[in-house]
């Protein structure tokens, strides 16, 4: 069961003693689903044991509605309403309750956040849904019962990657709010670098291989940054040989720099004030004028 610390008295909420509305049976035909439906994904062995449920023991809770012309649109209950529909049950109890669009979004989210089995994926897509219902994030965060920290790691999904997103959205259940803070912590570290982002999808792959767990994604991705760099460090070495073929030096070159190393005890002072020269030269430098050597 998945536990979302939501706080009180949020998870105690009672949609039958906090909604006042008539109590009444409703043709199942009636009814049309709830545009503001958080659940993505409505498990098949999920709503079959809820069917067996009902048909062992009857609805234990009524559906929430509102009216809607001559139907009606659920408010909460539409897993309820669809195991109805499986059983080819004509009518269902309801309660009839009229809401603003505002309140119609909270309670359907919030039915299923204190039902424990929504998935933080389609909790994140739920609340950016109807955050423009309010003034602020603080009073969104407070309608809901979560706290501002909590709430901005239900909404790290929007900066994951759409290879992720396209998958979420077939499965939710693929990463939890944990991980996509940590993707997003990654991304934002790196401004979206490309041997990230490709690192990523391949740990993205694994995961859903089963080879991966999902905690350990950033881990693998830390991993193939730190072998691209060491891979950069590692040096194209020359070797430099004097007239009579000995070794005086070497140049090493990575992705950034060269380093020279000379022998001191096989070049001479004007050699060197020679070679500085040089490098001034060629970097657009002016070279200092090299002390003649007198010959005697």
């Amino acid at each position: 069961m998945i536990n979302h610390n939501f706080k009180e008295p949020f998870a105690n909420y009672s949609f039958q003693t906090a909604l006042k509305g008539r109590h009444c049976l409703i043709d199942v035909n009636l009814i049309d689903p709830n545009p503001d439906q958080p659940r993505r994904l409505f498990s098949e062995e999920s709503l079959e044991s809820l069917v067996q449920s009902i048909r062992e023991k009857g609805l234990l809770q009524p559906i929430n509605v509102q009216k809607k012309a001559d139907r009606f649109q659920l408010i909460a209950g539409e897993r309820r309403w669809r195991a109805y529909r499986i059983l080819n049950k004509q009518q269902i109890e309801a309660i009839v309750i009229t809401v603003d669009d505002q309140n119609r979004a909270i309670y359907a989210l919030a039915e299923n956040i204190v039902r424990e089995d929504l998935s933080d994926y389609e909790i994140g897509k739920a609340i950016r849904s109807i955050e423009n219902e309010f003034p602020s994030k603080t009073n969104l965060a407070e309608a809901i019962g979560i706290n501002r920290t909590d709430m901005y790691r239900f909404l790290a999904f929007d900066s994951l990657p759409d290879f992720i997103l396209n998958d979420l959205n077939r499965d939710p259940t693929l990463l939890s709010r944990t991980a996509a803070v940590q993707i997003k912590k990654i991304l934002d570290d790196h401004q979206n670098s490309s041997v990230v982002l490709a690192s990523l999808e391949t740990a993205w792959g694994l995961l859903k291989a089963g080879k991966l767990q999902q905690t350990h994604i950033t881990r693998f991705v830390i991993k193939a940054l730190k072998d691209v760099y060491e891979l950069n460090q590692v040096a194209t070495e020359n070797v430099l040989l004097n007239e009579n073929g000995s070794q005086i030096g070497r140049v090493n070159q990575t992705e950034k720099y060269w380093t020279v190393q000379l022998n001191v005890d096989g070049i001479n002072e004007q050699q060197q004030e020679q070679i500085l020269n040089f490098i001034r030269g060629i970097l657009g430098e002016q070279p200092k004028s090299v002390a003649s050597c007198d010959t005697v």
